[in-house]
């Protein structure tokens, strides 16, 4: 009877570590590439900086020289899961107020990359992006995309679906290297909402779409089949002490009062009896 008392306690414990993992109440840091309930999450850490960049789509800060890059991106479509076409490599810094995104969208024949133009949350040509799931509770996030002709994309994403009529205020600009073309980007920590924690966690995707090709491809590789898109998002460490989420948005408004006089001589406006 004591060993299955413990059993039972045993089991109990391991199976609220697992739901606090997935979930943003009691999250515990993780210290490598990991299993959350069922799905894999690759893990990236985040570096905080003092001297921030500028958003002119040239990775020639010293800030960019910090933190580490990461790739590794596997195809969504056409074949899932096989090696990328391209190599796609992504880095997240921040400070007290903002995220800092670059993504370096390699290409071995950079004449192709698709340049269309088009409006805000328009999906055309080549595009890359990243999303976080700041809440790191599987329900909602927010995406920020750029194409490769520097049209901005921000979506307020939610389980099932997604909202495009989301507009956040957030900066980004594309650049071209020798042999890539670059996505730069700033989210002022003020567009987004996270737990008032010292230490946050968050679940975190990235995604690159190459037009020629009809290929997408990401970072953390989900499932076609998969049964909610921000369940399969890895997760970014290493954000602390950042400002508190403001909960609370103003919108201004005025308020316009007329008095007319009935003394006043000549008016139209004054109801006569």
């Amino acid at each position: 009877m004591f060993i299955m008392k413990n059993s039972i306690l045993l089991t109990f414990l391991l199976w609220l570590i697992s739901f606090t993992n997935g979930f943003g109440s009691g999250i515990i840091p993780f210290e490598k590439d990991t299993i959350v309930n069922g799905k894999k999450k690759r893990m990236y850490y985040s570096t905080k900086i003092t001297n921030p960049p500028k958003i002119d789509g040239i990775l020639d800060d010293e800030c960019w020289k910090e933190g580490d890059w990461s790739g590794g991106f596997k195809q969504f479509i056409p074949s899932e899961g096989s090696p990328a076409s391209q190599k796609t490599e992504l880095k997240v810094l921040y400070d007290e107020y903002n995220i800092y995104i670059a993504i370096r969208a390699y290409d071995d024949e950079p004449a192709k990359v698709d340049r269309q133009m088009g409006r805000r949350d328009a999906f055309v040509g080549d595009i890359v992006g990243v999303c976080f799931d700041s809440y790191f509770d599987q329900r909602t996030g927010y995406e920020f995309d750029l194409t490769a002709s520097g049209v901005k994309l921000d979506i307020l994403l939610y389980n099932g679906g997604w909202d495009v009529n989301w507009n956040a205020v957030w900066y980004g600009k594309v650049g071209n290297e020798d042999s890539a073309w670059v996505a730069e980007m700033q989210v002022p920590l003020s567009q987004i909402r996270y737990d008032n924690k010292d230490e946050q966690v968050w679940g975190m995707h990235s995604w690159r779409w190459i037009n020629r090709n009809q290929e997408e491809d990401q970072w953390n590789l989900m499932s076609r089949d998969n049964d909610n898109y921000l369940h399969h998002f890895g997760i970014i460490q290493g954000i602390n002490n950042i400002s508190k989420s403001r909960k609370i948005e103003f919108l201004p408004y005025s308020l316009g009062k007329v008095i007319i006089s009935k003394k006043e001589e000549g008016n139209p406006f004054i109801r006569r009896k």
